[in-house]
């Protein structure tokens, strides 16, 4: 029951890492300096709120829906993600700055259920984008890679993957946003770490 759990909320790292969306392709070097890359398309997110729909596989497993919201901070030089699923029962911030790798952007997560993960962005030059993050004070989860991409209807789909201490990737969490007014439903912490 425990890695059950485990997995679940593990899985929900994403929901908050997995609303960003991917950059179109640029006509920058590779060997430009990262303040000239900036953070893409990923700036036209600030201002915005996101709505996360699950998979249906997601949805067979009791998963709730996602809302985040993103706004600048420290001047421009952080943009922040809040996220809180449907129910209040989990919740996370993410602050992405960015590299000195074109095209890269660091982060970290912090969640209402007392882990926290550090990781990276990769923007693709076919419009996709990838993270991976190393997963700190969860039992049974190392570490989650995602990918995801913006659609042409303007939504953003997401998939997640988990790799546990058993040495093995399992399926994550699947994701469609969309783009809402709804304001982000109130975060109920349990305040007890994760087991």
């Amino acid at each position: 029951m425990v890695r059950r759990i485990s997995i679940w909320v593990a899985g929900l790292v994403i929901a908050a890492c997995a609303q960003v969306p991917s950059v179109q392709p640029q006509a920058v070097a590779q060997e430009a300096p990262a303040a000239d890359y900036g953070f893409g398309v990923l700036a036209d997110l600030a201002g915005t709120r996101w709505h996360g729909e699950p998979g249906e596989a997601d949805k067979a497993h009791g998963q709730p829906a996602d809302y985040s919201e993103w706004d600048w901070d420290l001047g421009g030089s952080v943009l922040v993600n809040r996220h809180v699923l449907e129910d209040g029962a989990y919740g996370g911030i993410t602050y992405v700055q960015l590299s000195r790798t074109p095209g890269v952007l660091d982060y970290v997560y912090i969640t209402s259920a007392n882990f926290r993960t550090t990781g990276t962005f990769t923007l693709n030059p076919d419009g996709s984008w990838t993270a991976e993050e190393e997963v700190k004070g969860l039992p049974h989860v190392l570490k989650v890679r995602s990918t995801g991409r913006i659609n042409p209807d303007g939504t953003m789909s997401t998939l997640s993957e988990l790799l546990g201490d058993d040495g093995a990737w399992t399926p994550g969490h699947a994701f469609t946003y969309s783009q809402t007014d709804a304001p982000l439903p109130d975060l109920v912490p349990s305040g007890k770490a994760s087991e």
